[in-house]
């Protein structure tokens, strides 16, 4: 009987261990695929609140809009924001040096003496409530204002933060843009194309119904007209491409149908009277990023003396008050004792002498740190300027080649409509015109292309100059052309 005892008793003991173990089998092999159960696929719901979304779209957007969009539901800037709302608390904190600290308490004390004679034997139990005051008068070192001062500089950084995250969400939501409308119209340039291939298709047609052409002809024609057909398919796919690239840029779904204005205005005007000297120097003194790292090197100077202060002595006003009740206990007691009120006052001076080399490590890290924010400093600086020259040739350069893109297309087009009209005169060859056709064909794609490199340059170069305006045309406001 023992025996079967002692057998339920592990048998119910090793079932109910069994129970509280949860065994997750890792893969199988190299080359089979983890089959997950089914509690390991927890729905989200990041994804629901996303399609819960019901923005304003029922009339085209601008770039003004979409900007304003995307900074009302970007995470990047949500996050940001949060951060930086984080470290305004530590300047509260760090404010909290210079209050006096108030603590309440509260005791019990039973005391029990048993003394020869007995005459001095001691029962009893005081109890009562108080308020102790503890107040740092000064620290000689300094370091209280240098804590406030590392705090302050904290939140300088992560606001400066904040206003960076601002501009990065307009640089993708103006690159996307711009994507959309050069792939709009790269749509209709692979469409016009067609159009042109279509009508020298039926230019060839016509001359070999009328004898003066050959088969040869009519397919050479009918393969580039098929050749813009599939250019046509492939600017269509990059305009769905694009567009879910730019419900990206805003924070909705990729499938998100969103109606664009078109831009406004015309190109912007040339930089190139700008000293590029002036333009470096105003850059990097508006530019938000490298005021947050210069924010947070002057926060890792400040707690290097925060350190240093913590080596000299600090000063300290103390108070506190008692109310003490007594319960008596023995016939020897009765009497000997009543309720009070305890009241102190003091002035200490504190200085830690030593504390095992942990305030020298303090401070030596906290100055390796500081030199390691200078140091970051320094080669973003050295970086940024190295952007705003490349951002702002890389303008003045697409500006350029948009105005030689508008000479080539005018000269293509002409060049096209001339061999067609020889063509059909029999003056030129089909090859001449499809040559041409060709031509023009690049040239539009050529034009469309480098007029986004244009507002895509401008945009990069708002950017690495700190401008945070939607929709800014230049460093200086130049007029636009």
């Amino acid at each position: 009987m023992k025996a079967n005892r002692v057998h339920i008793l592990l048998t119910s003991g090793l079932a109910l261990w069994a129970a509280g173990c949860v065994q997750v089998p890792p893969p199988a092999s190299l080359v089979e695929v983890w089959t997950p159960p089914d509690d390991a696929r927890k729905p989200g719901t990041q994804w629901q609140e996303l399609r819960a979304q019901k923005p304003d779209l029922d009339k085209p957007l601008s770039l003004f809009s979409l900007a304003n969009l995307a900074l009302e539901n970007n995470p990047a800037t949500r996050k940001a924001w949060n951060e930086a709302r984080a470290a305004s608390e530590q300047v509260r904190y760090a404010e909290g040096y210079f209050m006096p600290g108030i603590t309440a308490v509260a005791g019990v004390t039973r005391v029990n003496i048993a003394a020869h004679p007995e005459s001095y034997d001691e029962n009893k139990m005081s109890y009562g409530p108080g308020l102790q005051l503890n107040y740092l008068v000064c620290n000689f070192g300094g370091g209280r204002n240098a804590a406030v001062e590392q705090a302050l500089q904290t939140v300088y950084a992560a606001n400066f933060a904040f206003n960076r995250a601002i501009q990065d969400t307009l640089l993708s939501v103006e690159t996307a843009y711009y994507g959309v409308i050069s792939a709009q119209a790269g749509v209709e340039a692979a469409a016009t194309n067609a159009l042109d291939a279509k009508a020298i298709l039926a230019a060839a047609t016509d001359r070999r119904d009328a004898g003066l052409g050959i088969d040869l002809e009519v397919l050479q024609a009918q393969a580039g007209y098929d050749q813009s057909l599939y250019v046509l398919v492939a600017a269509e796919g990059q305009r769905k491409i694009t567009q879910g690239l730019l419900a990206q840029a805003v924070h909705l779904p990729a499938d998100t149908p969103i109606p664009l204005a078109p831009p406004e205005g015309d190109l912007p005007a040339s930089l190139s009277g700008q000293d590029i000297r002036g333009v470096i120097d105003a850059a990097l003194a508006r530019r938000p990023d490298l005021a947050a790292l210069r924010a947070t090197l002057a926060s890792r100077e400040a707690a290097a003396r925060v350190g240093r202060a913590s080596r000299w002595p600090s000063l300290y006003l103390n108070g506190s008050v008692m109310r003490d009740y007594y319960e008596l206990y023995g016939a020897s007691n009765r009497g000997a004792a009543s309720d009070d009120w305890a009241y102190t006052a003091g002035v200490n001076l504190k200085w830690n002498l030593f504390d095992g080399f942990q305030t020298l490590s303090t401070i030596r890290t906290a100055e390796a740190q500081a030199e390691a924010a200078r140091a970051q400093l320094q080669q973003a600086e050295l970086a940024a300027s190295a952007e705003v020259w490349a951002r702002f040739h890389n303008y003045e350069t697409a500006l350029r080649k948009y105005e030689s893109s508008g000479v080539v297309l005018k000269s293509a087009t002409a060049a096209r409509e001339l061999a067609l009209e020889s063509y059909k005169s029999g003056v030129k060859t089909l090859l001449d015109l499809l040559n041409a056709e060709t031509q023009l064909s690049q040239a539009r794609s050529q034009q469309v292309a480098v007029r986004q490199e244009v507002f895509t340059a401008l945009a990069y170069l708002t950017h690495v100059t700190g401008l945070t305006e939607k929709g800014h045309n230049g460093i200086d406001q130049p007029q636009q052309q």
